[in-house]
C-alpha cells in the first residue's frame, strides 16, 4: 500500500480511525496522509458563509490539530504528511482519494442517531458513497 489519506478533526473518532491507520500503514511500509478540511461556511449556521477571518482562524485551528497528531502518532516510525484544505469534508477527501498513489481512505464514524444523520449528514456515509477507493470507517 503506497498510501493511506485519513480524514481528521481532532475528534476522538477520528484519532481512533487515525491509529488504525497508522497501524496499518506500520504493517504495510505505507505513508500516512493526513487531512482536515475546513468547511467554507460557519459550523453554527451553515447557510453563513464564514468571513475570511473565520476561515483563517478554522485554517489555523485545523494546522493545529494535524500539527500536533502528526508528532503524536510519528513517534510510532510510520511517514505522515499533513495538508489543510477548503471545502466540504467528504468531497474533498474523494476528490484527494482519487490520486493514484492513494490506496485506502481512514475515517472516524461518529455515533449519531439515524435521526441525526437524515438532519446533519455523516461525512463517513457520504464519502463511503462518492469515493473511488475503499473507505475503512472506525467506531
Amino acid at each position: 500500500m503506497k498510501q493511506i489519506l485519513v480524514g481528521v478533526d481532532g475528534s476522538k473518532e477520528s484519532r481512533a480511525a487515525l491509529a488504525t491507520a497508522v497501524d496499518l500503514a506500520a504493517a504495510r511500509k505505507s505513508l500516512v496522509r493526513l487531512a482536515c478540511v475546513v468547511a467554507p461556511f460557519d459550523a453554527f449556521s451553515p447557510d453563513a458563509i464564514a468571513f475570511p477571518e473565520q476561515l483563517e482562524a478554522h485554517r489555523e485551528a485545523a494546522r493545529a490539530i494535524v500539527d500536533e497528531l502528526a508528532q503524536q502518532f510519528g513517534k510510532q516510525g510510520v511517514p505522515i504528511e499533513t495538508q489543510v484544505i477548503d471545502g466540504l469534508a467528504a468531497e474533498k477527501l474523494a476528490t484527494l482519494a482519487q490520486q493514484p498513489e492513494v490506496e485506502l481512505v481512514v475515517v472516524g464514524h461518529r455515533g449519531r442517531s439515524a435521526v441525526s444523520r437524515i438532519l446533519i449528514g455523516s461525512v463517513a456515509d457520504r464519502l463511503v458513497q462518492i469515493c473511488p477507493k475503499p473507505v475503512l470507517v472506525v467506531r
